[in-house]
């Protein structure tokens, strides 16, 4: 009997850093971002990369929350790509891969959603969410 207690509790520790992880009441942030906010002269086939401050849950890392918008003829339209999450010791990144070339001489807003995102938000490894939206935009060669 005290051998399967000791498994229960071992098994216990164990998914108190996952997923039953509390949270800590510290929204992750958005500390970095490949092209820098502004950038010119990016890249037709470049990736787009979202660094935070955090390790993520990475289920809330997806294409509805972080996503590529353009302006076409006065509307905001998404531009597909795939959304993958790279947890590394550092950076923690997410890592956006437009399905085909980007548009030339084009801006674009990669919107990263915070809390009260009407289809979720990113969430750190606690289930913290990102307090407010991150959007940065950047310019195409």
């Amino acid at each position: 009997m005290l051998a399967t207690l000791a498994a229960l509790v071992v098994g216990m520790m164990a998914l108190a850093g996952t997923a039953w992880a509390v949270p800590d009441g510290i929204p992750p942030t958005v500390v970095g971002t490949v092209p820098t906010d502004g950038a010119t002269d990016v890249a037709l086939d470049a990736k787009i990369k979202v660094k935070f401050s955090e390790r993520m849950k990475d289920r809330s890392i997806n294409r509805n929350n972080i996503f590529i918008t353009q302006v076409v003829d006065g509307m905001t339209m998404r531009f597909p790509a795939k959304v993958d999450y790279v947890d590394e010791k550092t950076p923690v990144r997410a890592v956006l891969k437009p399905l085909g070339l980007l548009h030339p001489d084009t801006t674009y807003t990669v919107v990263v959603a915070g809390a009260n995102a009407p289809l979720g938000s990113v969430k750190d490894a606690s289930g913290e969410a990102l307090k407010e939206t991150y959007h940065f935009s950047f310019t195409t060669a």
